[in-house]
């Protein structure tokens, strides 16, 4: 059965902000996101970590390689346009009782669950320079509610290897404490973006919605600055950073470029457990282009809001609480996070992130 609009149907553009957050105790995920992008930020928090850890490590004892996972899950429910918090049944499109507008859709998802498992392979080629090869594995699922008959209730769900990237980072030396990290890396299209799946839309398995998709379709260029001064017991660090789309996928849409900005504060005084704290930024444009197979004909060509392209990026800023235990040795920990956004303007309606946690190993060989 096709998907019909009917009544008889029932039941890089940055943000000015980033640049005041280059202060190292400014103001500082997370707007709906492809799963890709979920990974990006994890990698720029890692990297900051990363630079903690070489600075206090013995130059003698550290090895050259180093193994890590990464484990991260973000979970998205309810809508925003703008700031305004929006319910299901206000972006529901209900015939017969209201008129079907842009802002209103026959298909709702109401849950999104998304998760990362990252393998980073890290070798550390001298003092300063670092090269770090990243290998994800990302899965996700959606649960909607709709007007269309027989899909009242449905989930869609899907799973692969992400977007591989390569990364290097160089430490430069700068006066007093302080450590000043640049990093550069390219990003593979290796993320499937020709998923597909059950939805109303049409009989059979019909393309997937931007956001359940495994990658970008396009090379990138993941960059960051950061900066971190560690001594007497505690450590303050602040980060920019930014993922750059080179063209436009096989599928004629560009995801939106990002930039980020973080700033934390790290305790250290602890053998057993080093707590911190870490206020993110991040802004990130909308999609360019589009990929027609999610539309349909009609006065209203997209079913719902994720098959909008319009309908993803904005900003957001977040608070992310960190538990670094050290074990086993000099460089081996074991790291926890748990984060909640606290302000969200997202390009809507759009869902919004409701709460993020992840915990990582780090292992050196």
């Amino acid at each position: 059965m096709s998907f019909r609009y009917e009544p008889t149907l029932r039941p890089w553009r940055y943000s000015p902000l980033a640049c005041l957050l280059l202060l190292p105790f400014s103001a500082a995920l997370w707007a709906q996101n492809v799963p890709s992008d979920l990974l990006d930020l994890s990698l720029e928090q890692l990297f900051a970590t990363d630079v903690v850890d070489t600075n206090s490590d013995n130059s003698s004892t550290k090895s050259k390689w180093s193994l890590r996972y990464k484990f991260q899950r973000a979970d998205f429910e309810g809508f925003n346009k703008g700031t305004d918090r929006l319910s299901n049944d206000e972006v529901l499109f209900t015939p017969g009782l209201e008129p079907r507008t842009d802002d209103n859709f026959p298909v709702v998802p109401t849950t999104i669950t998304q998760k990362v498992h990252a393998l980073v392979v890290g070798y550390q080629l001298n003092e300063q320079l670092n090269i770090n090869l990243t290998v994800p594995y990302v899965k996700q699922s959606t649960d909607h509610i709709s007007i269309v008959p027989s899909y009242a209730d449905f989930t869609i769900r899907s799973s692969g290897i992400g977007d591989v990237a390569i990364i290097g980072s160089y430490q430069l030396k700068t006066p007093g404490e302080g450590n000043l990290q640049l990093s550069l890396g390219l990003s593979f299209p290796t993320g499937s973006i020709d998923k597909e799946g059950d939805t109303p839309r049409a009989p059979g398995n019909q393309q997937l919605p931007y956001s359940m998709q495994l990658g970008s379709g396009t090379y990138d260029i993941p960059a960051s600055i950061h900066y971190s001064v560690m001594g007497n017991g505690f450590g303050w660090g602040t980060e920019l950073a930014a993922r750059i789309r080179l063209g436009e996928n096989d599928r004629d849409y560009t995801l939106g470029n990002r930039v980020s900005a973080a700033t934390w504060l790290k305790f250290d005084q602890l053998a057993w457990v080093k707590p911190s704290i870490k206020v993110i930024y991040e802004y990130s444009d909308s999609i360019d282009g589009k990929d027609i197979d999610l539309m349909v004909p009609s006065a209203f060509p997209y079913p719902a809001s994720v098959t909008n392209p319009k309908m993803y990026g904005g900003k957001q800023a977040i608070v992310v609480l960190g538990f670094k235990i050290p074990v086993f040795a000099t460089g081996n920990y074991v790291e926890l996070e748990i984060g909640k956004p606290f302000y969200e303007s997202l390009n809507g309606p759009q869902t919004r992130e409701d709460i993020r946690y992840g915990f990582k190993f780090n292992l050196s060989i």
